[in-house]
């Protein structure tokens, strides 16, 4: 049960005041990960068994793809690490089933991670038009596409974030949280920290989380940012 009060996250959490269904897809455990055990079990996976990375991507993208399936007009918001990687697989499937998808990358895809760089390339062949950036110059063309999306896919930043989120990022976090009315956010909300559940300067309050392979104790500890959650499984190893 998360604590009513903790002087350190600055927040006053009822329990009985929210509510929320956590659901067990093709996972048998649930043990909360922290930000070790996860980055561990990943390592675990493809170090050990030789499972790509990008396969584990594929998995977590078609594991929220499963999740949002019923929705048709799509924002997809990512960021050039690994989490935005699982947010540009997503949006293919997603295009490729025919919804509307629109694409906004926050940062430079330059630096982005081996992964996210494979999918980007497969978006630029497969629907460039979808694809966008997210910079003060067209940061309201950014608002209106969140207004106009029945389902936000947030796919920013995931379990390794440790630090405070600034800039451009905690803009676009804001907005989103203003101005959509139903958040899905891929493993944990972005700005939420893994292990403690602080907010990391701010965070997503998602509708619902896809989250993979285990809970994470972040969102036990303050579930009102996760919303519902789904616990998928995406092939990692036990």
């Amino acid at each position: 049960m998360p604590p009513e009060y903790d002087n350190e996250l600055e927040y006053f959490y009822d329990p009985d005041e929210f509510h929320r269904e956590v659901v067990y897809s093709g996972v048998s455990s649930p043990e909360a990960y922290s930000r070790e055990q996860a980055r561990n079990a990943d390592k675990r996976a493809i170090e050990t068994f030789g499972i790509p990375s990008i396969l584990l991507m594929e998995n977590a993208a078609l594991a929220v793809v499963r999740e949002v399936k019923e929705y048709a007009v799509f924002a997809v918001i990512c960021s050039p690490g690994s989490n935005g990687g699982d947010g540009l697989a997503i949006a293919r499937h997603l295009c490729i089933m025919g919804k509307d998808v629109r694409v906004y990358i926050i940062g430079d895809p330059k630096k982005g991670s081996d992964d996210f760089r494979t999918n980007l390339k497969i978006m630029t062949r497969l629907a460039p038009e979808v694809l966008n950036t997210v910079n003060d110059e067209n940061f309201n063309e950014f608002e209106s596409a969140l207004k106009g999306c029945e389902a936000c896919i947030d796919a920013i930043f995931g379990t390794g974030l440790n630090r405070p989120v600034e800039g451009i990022f905690k803009r676009a976090i804001e907005a989103m949280n203003s101005l959509t009315s139903h958040i899905v956010a891929v493993d944990i909300p972005s700005g939420l920290d893994c292990d403690t559940g602080e907010e990391l300067g701010v965070a997503v309050r998602a509708a619902r989380t896809v989250t993979f392979h285990r809970m994470k104790k972040g969102l036990d500890i303050s579930p009102q940012f996760g919303g519902d959650v789904t616990v998928s499984y995406i092939g990692i190893p036990d």
